[in-house]
């Protein structure tokens, strides 16, 4: 006879609410556990994000402080050497974190070097109230900024070459190719025209249109169908702006900081013998008066083709044109030498002639060009206003450089238009 056996209260046992409990509180503290991490992550990126942009901040604030343009006693719109001192800390504003910066500059002049030792707080609280700060130093040295221009002169009998190793009157901003060219898209309306350059003379061998390829872009293909039969010469320069209501002075002419007007340039030319088109002229001028507040300077390029003589003569002029804002009322250059009026203008061309009666190379920017068998660059205006209204304004006048008494620049100037004859 077969007896089952009952099973014991031991093998029939479920979970107990002890067990329950127990279970339930190691997953508690894992949750926690998870989101602490999370807390402390968040916390980690927020301020990694906030020292990135403290970082910023105070890569700006140092780069201001190397960017003078003087050593002392600056001319409008410029920066001097002589101050940059320390500041309190300063609240910056236009950033969009949750924090605020503060920037805090120490400046130790040793005026034996001389030179100073420039050191950048940022400060800032994180999101926990802990205060955060990056630092950044350098060391600035007390450098004429003017001495840059000592760089472009030419030493007797020795050529200037680019760092590309291209002749110096390429425009710097052209790109190389191989073969020993360089092409340039000058600020022709539509941006389809390339002017094809070669590196060791600076002449301009081939014209193309119709090129919508970026410059950045350009390759020997697009190339393909351009002139090849040219032969023809860069005229280049700027035109810039003191147009303030006071009589302009060196300093002025210097430094410039007059906001643009729209014109192009316009080459006249006197020597004979040139295939059509003999020239033609292209500058980057602002079209309109909310345009103009962001210029300063209009670049302007020229493409003369020479005659069988390979050269040109003639003159250059600028031709004021309206805004678009009133397309009847373009600017007006002065009548002649006694206009005193404020809203006329005089445009003068840097050069180192005292008076038009010395005779200069084409490169220094005569009145007239004669036998020009070169590419021109730097060939550089200045406009200011024809007066005040009682007085009439001059064009600056300035010594030659003196590197003796600190002098490093010749912004001489003379009138171009109109014309003083």
């Amino acid at each position: 006879m077969n007896v089952r056996r009952r099973p014991s209260p031991r093998t029939r046992r479920g979970t107990s609410l002890v067990e329950a409990l127990v279970a339930m509180a190691v997953m508690a503290l894992g949750m926690l556990a998870v989101v602490g991490i999370q807390s402390t992550l968040r916390l980690n990126a927020d301020v990694a994000k906030q020292r990135s942009e403290a970082v910023r901040i105070a890569q700006e604030a140092m780069e201001s402080a190397r960017g003078f343009s003087a050593i002392e006693a600056p001319g409008q719109g410029q920066t001097a050497y002589d101050a940059v001192v320390s500041s309190q800390a300063q609240a910056v504003e236009g950033y969009t974190t949750n924090t605020t910066y503060t920037v805090t500059r120490s400046v130790v002049t040793d005026t034996n070097a001389p030179r100073k030792e420039i050191r950048i707080r940022v400060q800032w609280e994180d999101r926990s109230g802990q205060v955060q700060a990056v630092e950044l130093s350098s060391i600035v040295g007390a450098n004429d900024p003017r001495l840059a221009l000592l760089m472009g002169a030419r030493p007797n009998g020795i050529p200037v070459r680019q760092p590309l190793g291209r002749h110096e009157g390429i425009p710097p901003s052209a790109k190389a190719l191989p073969q020993g060219i360089s092409v340039f898209k000058p600020p022709a309306p539509g941006g389809q025209v390339v002017w094809v350059f070669d590196n060791s003379t600076g002449v301009i061998t081939s014209v193309c249109s119709g090129v919508l390829t970026e410059q950045s872009a350009l390759t020997e293909d697009d190339l393909a169908n351009c002139s090849t039969d040219v032969h023809a010469l860069l005229l280049a320069g700027f035109i810039r702006f003191a147009t303030g209501t006071q009589q302009p002075t060196a300093a002025d002419a210097e430094n410039p900081a007059g906001q643009a007007l729209n014109l192009e340039l316009n080459l006249t030319l006197s020597s004979t013998g040139h295939p059509y088109p003999y020239r033609q002229c292209f500058a980057a001028a602002p079209v309109s008066q909310s345009l103009a507040s962001l210029f300063t300077d209009v670049p302007y390029f020229c493409i003369v083709y020479v005659n069988e003589a390979g050269q040109w003569s003639g003159r250059s002029t600028v031709v004021p044109l309206a805004f678009l804002e009133s397309p009847e009322a373009p600017w007006l250059i002065a009548e002649n030498a006694a206009d005193a009026s404020v809203d006329r203008y005089r445009v003068c061309r840097y050069t180192p002639a005292s008076s038009d009666s010395v005779k200069v190379p084409n490169r220094d920017h005569p009145r007239n060009y004669i036998g020009v068998n070169t590419p021109l660059w730097n060939q550089n205006f200045l406009v200011i206003r024809a007066g005040d209204g009682t007085q009439a304004f001059t064009c600056p006048v300035d010594s030659p450089i003196n590197p003796a008494a600190g002098d490093l620049v010749n912004s001489n100037t003379l009138v171009h238009q109109p014309d003083p004859n």
